[in-house]
């Protein structure tokens, strides 16, 4: 039991740190067209791995279906250019991992 929450309280901390990174290159922040074109995956991605820190409070049900957004979003994100691109989906794939993982603790507690 111990093992599990370190585990969990390990996996939460790097989230929450590359959760605050800011990712900056060139044009991305400031193009009209680049903030446009990037605000409906940017949303999504904020609204998913912002439910991280909250992970163990979700029923099964709710951590699979925040398991099916990380991965329909997960496209968008490798399409992203350059470090950004690699940034996001580094990040993206730690919230998915969480959420997956919580998820195996959860349905191994009720076998």
């Amino acid at each position: 039991m111990k093992t599990h929450r370190a585990i969990i309280t390990a996996v939460l901390a790097s989230v929450c740190i590359w959760a605050f990174i800011p990712v900056a290159g060139p044009g991305t922040l400031f193009s009209p067209g680049a903030a446009c074109a990037q605000d409906d995956w940017k949303k999504e991605f904020d609204d998913v791995c912002s439910k991280t820190q909250d992970a163990m409070a979700f029923n099964t049900d709710e951590l699979k279906a925040l398991v099916d957004r990380c991965d329909k979003l997960k496209p968008q994100v490798e399409a992203l250019d350059g470090a950004q691109g690699k940034v996001y989906s580094k990040r993206l794939k730690m919230c998915r991992d969480l959420f997956s993982f919580t998820l195996e603790t959860k349905e191994k507690k009720t076998d």
